[in-house]
């Protein structure tokens, strides 16, 4: 059986029409809060420090000293304690992302609340695949051009709501 002529055309309308799924970026929750530079250069009262664990707190101000001295030695930081400094913003990052007062603040960052139970949802996705279904029968009568009387000498009645 060999496909018709129309087919394909078909198809790739309908495809470009619904597009193709891509997946949507995401961020971390609270990654918005997270350092824009170094934490060394944060305050040592900063609230960010103050969450993070206190051997983490120690060798953040230990970090701190180190470029310091080294900066006030060469003017510059090496690439050692470059590495180092990298090393330590992706240990904080962490530390902080998954810390208690992170978690605490907001425990269903994307979840619906509680308000919502599942008689409400099962409620709303009604209506959203009622509203769907009925949009697919008006483009359904669009396409086959039934969404007019024909060209009939009489006057006629639509009793079907939709127009």
């Amino acid at each position: 059986m060999k496909p018709s002529r129309l087919a394909v055309p078909f198809v790739l309308a309908v495809l470009a029409l619904q597009g193709c799924y891509t997946p949507q970026p995401t961020t971390l929750y609270r990654s918005e809060k997270l350092p824009e530079t170094h934490w060394y250069e944060l305050e040592a009262g900063d609230s960010r420090i103050k969450v993070l664990p206190a051997a983490l707190q120690n060798a953040v101000t230990q970090q701190r000293q180190e470029v310091a001295a080294e900066m006030a030695d060469k003017g510059a930081v090496s690439t050692d304690l470059s590495k180092k400094i990298a090393d330590l913003d992706e240990t904080c990052n962490g530390a902080y992302l998954v810390s208690f007062d992170a978690i605490a603040s907001n425990p269903t960052p994307d979840l619906n609340g509680q308000f919502e139970s599942w008689d409400r949802r099962r409620q709303n996705d009604s209506m959203v695949y009622n509203q769907n279904l009925r949009s697919l029968a008006d483009e359904w009568s669009r396409f086959w051009l039934m969404e007019r009387p024909g060209g009939t000498p009489y006057d006629t009645v639509n009793t079907t709501g939709r127009y």
